[in-house]
């Protein structure tokens, strides 16, 4: 029987090799930012409803597996004096693999934003600048994506989509 928790690790294992993760991945080496690979960003985890993934600063693996009772707001990027990212992918809350690289692609723009840009994620234009992005460019706005989502707007669908989704982050 597929988990939750076998379906994602099987699915963190594949991203390995998916264009979208790999580019991001490169993006993070070229910008000298701090990772050992995919395996050492993301931790699968089980989260509560409200969730589907997370990215965060320098994150003990004590606080990660106690998310499951944590709201989003508990997983806003928070930075201290050194720079280790962590990604959780909330593996209960992910659908199918689509939808898992959408989530992974998502916050490793996150990561990629605090690298290269030191986003202050307590300025709130700083964090929309970086949703808005993150939204556009994962994928989780495309028109697919949308109609599924029962979104069956022609002309700006997207642009609202990344407003929505900006938002409820």
């Amino acid at each position: 029987m597929n988990t939750p928790d076998s379906l994602a690790t099987r699915w963190l294992e594949r991203a390995k090799a998916d264009h979208t993760i790999a580019f991001l991945l490169e993006a993070l080496t070229n910008n000298k930012c701090p990772h050992s690979g995919l395996s050492s960003l993301v931790k699968n985890t089980t989260c509560g409803p409200d969730r589907a993934g997370g990215f965060a600063m320098n994150v003990p693996d004590n606080l990660i597996t106690a998310a499951n009772n944590k709201s989003k707001e508990d997983f806003g990027g928070t930075t201290t004096t050194t720079s280790k990212p962590t990604i959780v992918i909330c593996q209960n809350n992910i659908y199918d693999y689509p939808d898992y690289i959408r989530t992974l692609s998502h916050e490793l723009i996150h990561a990629l934003d605090q690298c290269r840009a030191k986003t202050d994620w307590s300025n709130l234009r700083h964090h929309a600048c970086s949703e808005i992005r993150a939204s556009n460019l994962s994928g989780e706005c495309g028109y697919g994506v949308e109609l599924l989502r029962g979104n069956m707007k022609h002309r700006g669908g997207s642009i609202e989509c990344v407003m929505r989704r900006a938002k409820l982050r």
